[in-house]
């Protein structure tokens, strides 16, 4: 029941982001900035690992992503992403997030933001039940004036049953952009994430025998838009470097290649 009632609010949420931007001043004026194709953008990537929050999804394997996503001016936004993934994360060895939501710049420089997520996976079964709900709140502030213009972000996300049906999940994390010459930007982030346990690592099967798990990831990555195209290549690692009984949370470089049409 629970499930049904998140599954039901992210499609509330992106139906009234939907609606929210078909809402018109005029009419016909309305209608045309709905189905503007600037509003409307796809994303490919090839990843050589797919890494959530300092995890491996793809057990240390490339990845391939795409994402169709919508953004209309006065802030809403509704999106869909996927990619593949590994057997310990769903037997159907796909995961599809979709997500809406809202943001706005009260200032300029300063841009806020509120989402819903949906983690869905395919085939993953229902015992226990791998997909799940988070929602997010961000908040971003660049700092133009400034040599470099430093640009800090700050997230949380709050799921009331998180992955695998385990429990409350709380994840936070902070991140600093820099603009170097020759348009390379520099980047450093570091999050942290908390699981309460339950089905998935309750009962004593959590970490070091306990309920749960938390742990801290960082990431360091140097990124340059050229010919049309995204570079990145990132160094990441995190404090506990095994999950599952696999070496998949350990330290690793990621190089990864996108395209937005």
């Amino acid at each position: 029941m629970k499930r049904k009632r998140l599954v039901a609010a992210v499609v509330i949420a992106c139906s009234l982001s939907l609606a929210l931007a078909a809402t018109p001043v005029g009419a016909e004026d309305g209608w045309r900035q709905t189905t503007n194709p600037e509003n409307f953008s796809a994303t490919l990537t090839f990843a050589t690992d797919y890494v959530f929050r300092g995890v491996s999804q793809t057990d240390n394997k490339p990845a391939v992503q795409g994402s169709f996503d919508y953004k209309h001016p006065i802030g809403v936004f509704a999106g869909l992403w996927g990619s593949n993934v590994d057997d310990y994360v769903s037997k159907g060895n796909v995961e599809l997030d979709l997500y809406g939501g809202y943001g706005l710049e009260p200032l300029p420089g300063l841009n806020l933001q509120a989402a819903l997520i949906y983690y869905y996976y395919p085939g993953s079964g229902s015992d226990p039940r791998k997909s799940y709900v988070e929602g997010r709140l961000g908040a971003d502030y660049t700092f133009k004036a400034l040599s470099l213009s430093p640009k800090i972000s700050a997230g949380c996300n709050y799921s009331p049953d998180f992955f695998g049906e385990d429990g409350d999940g709380h994840y936070t994390s902070g991140r600093v952009d820099l603009s170097l010459p020759f348009e390379f930007t520099l980047y450093g982030l570091i999050g942290y994430q908390w699981v309460e346990g339950d089905q998935s690592s309750g009962k004593g099967a959590g970490e070091n025998g306990n309920d749960g798990f938390d742990y801290t990831h960082w990431q360091v990555g140097l990124s340059r838009a050229l010919l049309g195209f995204t570079l990145d290549l990132s160094y990441q690692d995190t404090d506990e470097a095994a999950f599952l009984g696999k070496d998949i949370a350990d330290e690793r470089l990621v190089f990864s290649v996108s395209r937005t049409f």
